[in-house]
């Protein structure tokens, strides 16, 4: 379950790209008017969703997104969004939803008609943790920190194809970052002293890794996603 809504939306592009390899793939906000060539996700709904019993539980809700798919081509436009929807038939993360209708949708915000659906995500969010209450410290305390700095690095997939929008994440730390259109990733902060690996935190698509990596150099580090 992908956390937050921006890690969601990234992924769903991600996986759009996947099953319509060279069509733009595009998030726009409900006023956009804009209708391009290609596939547009737009966010037309949030809501809760029913928690599992737990001690703290994380905060989970449910993300419609209107997908819609443009083309000059009416063959090319409607085979697009025939594939793509088999496709989100087929994805565990995600549910077509079959009550809501995309070209009612399309025409209460004023877009020309067009194939598409509407898929449901659900989006997890961590509660934030009360601080726990430091008790009275009755020996020396001896604290070993880390090295100010940057740990800088990358993030690569099957045959070394950079991962974009991967959540890299300073275990220990309150430190995370996202990957960019290449795959590369930097950390500010304490990131360990010479000779003194770091764990980090690695996210995208589904998939999570940790490893734990020397700070000296800049660091490779390879998700098993799925091609």
């Amino acid at each position: 379950m992908p956390e937050g809504l921006e890690e969601t939306t990234r992924e769903l592009i991600g996986w759009t790209q996947e099953v319509l390899p060279g069509r733009t793939v595009v998030a726009r906000s409900l006023s956009d008017r804009d209708c391009g060539e290609g596939v547009d996700l737009r966010l037309v709904g949030l809501a809760p969703h029913a928690a599992p019993r737990a001690a703290s539980p994380p905060l989970t809700m449910t993300a419609d997104y209107l997908v819609t798919v443009r083309a000059a081509d009416p063959i090319v436009e409607q085979t697009g969004a025939m594939e793509l929807l088999f496709a989100a038939m087929e994805h565990e993360e995600t549910e077509v939803v079959l009550d809501r209708d995309p070209l009612k949708l399309c025409a209460e915000l004023n877009l020309p008609p067009g194939p598409g659906f509407v898929l449901r995500a659900t989006v997890s969010i961590a509660r934030r943790r009360q601080a726990d209450r430091a008790g009275l410290v009755r020996f020396p305390l001896n604290i070993v920190s880390g090295e100010l700095g940057v740990l800088q690095g990358s993030v690569l997939g099957p045959g070394d194809t950079p991962v974009a929008g991967a959540v890299v994440r300073l275990e220990g730390l309150d430190r995370s970052t996202q990957t960019d259109a290449f795959g590369r990733f930097r950390l500010h902060g304490p990131v360990g002293g010479k000779g003194r690996p770091v764990r980090l935190n690695v996210r995208a698509r589904g998939v999570e890794i940790d490893s734990e990596v020397e700070t000296g150099s800049p660091v490779i580090l390879r998700l098993p996603l799925e091609i």
